[in-house]
């Protein structure tokens, strides 16, 4: 990672005083005391070194998503690190002391000794310092992405409340109109019924953060039901679902996913008679696919594809298990992870509404 000026002055400032304290801890008397001019710089490029091979163990440990935050991972940092610190520093050594510098090599097991010892420590107190530096920007990072997803996830929570209708209003009028209908329109009171199913569903979950799969199912259905009655062929759903009703219950979903993806596969794909538009529903496992060919219309509305930033923020709550997205030329899917209530035990687990 990029240091500011400020650091390396900071670091080159610690050198100075590490070669001043080794001269020192050498030198009984004053008189006996010289510190050459070239050690700080040495002891200045030993300490780049290290911190160097802890910022590029910890880069790529976070690229391979290894949670930066239990004593582990800095423990394990702290030894990987030091052994190639360790044999870097003590191969450069062997390396420059083999080159032609007016003096003969003379090997001994107490420099050699001497000279680990020496790399140990300066390496111990080096991490002892940077480690916790370390630990405190991964902190700061996490705080800023987790204020910026709750941010996301209040947003995305006020955009579904603007959305919905006064609730008795609604259904007290939904009611008139079911008894105006005559009673042999069965066609007429099954709109209504679905209709309803929807708005319902849509008014009791709005305070809730997650709901069982199988309520979102249900919810995916009326709404398709809606369309197809309103569109006809146009519009072709499929569902194929491989778990049990038992499961459908107990896995979780945020509510509403399913309304966002359904109503971006409907707002930017053209649908006629001849060309249907197919959506495929799919749940294996512990994931939820929504998946349409691509017939895009000329000019897709405004804030195309707006509520995905919203849906990832809100799972993002939830579970590290980001929603995936499959943008092919010929088609579109959306793949979300589907929550179990046992691997909530790190998050805040919110009222499932069961």
């Amino acid at each position: 990672m990029r240091k500011k000026p400020w650091f390396y002055v900071f670091v080159f400032g610690l050198s100075v005083l590490m070669a001043v304290f080794i001269r020192l801890t050498m030198a009984p008397t004053a008189a006996d005391f010289h510190l050459f001019p070239d050690a700080p710089i040495w002891i200045f490029l030993q300490v780049l070194l290290g911190i160097y091979l802890l910022d590029k163990l910890h880069a790529r440990w976070q690229q391979r998503g290894h949670p930066a935050s239990s004593t582990r991972y800095y423990f394990r940092l702290l030894l990987v690190g030091g052994t190639g610190f360790l044999l870097l520093s003590q191969g450069l050594s062997g390396a420059a002391a083999l080159l032609p510098m007016g003096q003969p090599w003379n090997w001994s097991w107490y420099g050699a000794v001497r000279s680990l010892l020496s790399d140990v420590f300066l390496y111990l107190l080096v991490s002892g310092v940077y480690l916790p530096f370390l630990y405190q920007q991964h902190a700061a990072a996490n705080a800023a992405k987790v204020a910026q997803l709750e941010k996301e996830a209040v947003r995305a929570r006020l955009l579904g409340l603007q959305q919905h209708v006064e609730p008795h209003f609604l259904f007290n009028n939904l009611n008139i109109l079911a008894a105006l209908i005559e009673p042999a329109n069965a066609a007429a009171h099954d709109y209504v019924t679905h209709l309803a199913g929807l708005y319902r569903y849509l008014v009791q979950t709005r305070e809730q953060e997650l709901v069982p799969v199988a309520q979102e199912v249900a919810f995916a259905r009326d709404y398709c039901y809606l369309l197809t009655k309103r569109f006809g062929a146009a519009y072709c759903f499929e569902e194929s679902l491989h778990l049990t009703s038992d499961e459908l219950q107990n896995l979780l979903v945020p509510p509403g996913v399913l309304q966002e993806l359904l109503t971006n596969a409907v707002k930017h794909n053209l649908a006629s008679r001849a060309r249907p538009l197919q959506i495929y529903l799919t749940i294996a496992g512990t994931t939820l696919t929504l998946r349409n060919n691509r017939q895009v219309r000329p000019e897709p509305g405004a804030g195309a594809r707006s509520g995905l930033p919203g849906l990832r923020a809100r799972l993002a709550l939830f579970t590290d298990t980001p929603a995936v997205v499959d943008d092919e030329a010929d088609f579109f899917a959306v793949s979300l992870p589907l929550l179990s209530p046992l691997a909530l035990a790190d998050y805040a687990t919110p009222d499932s509404g069961r």
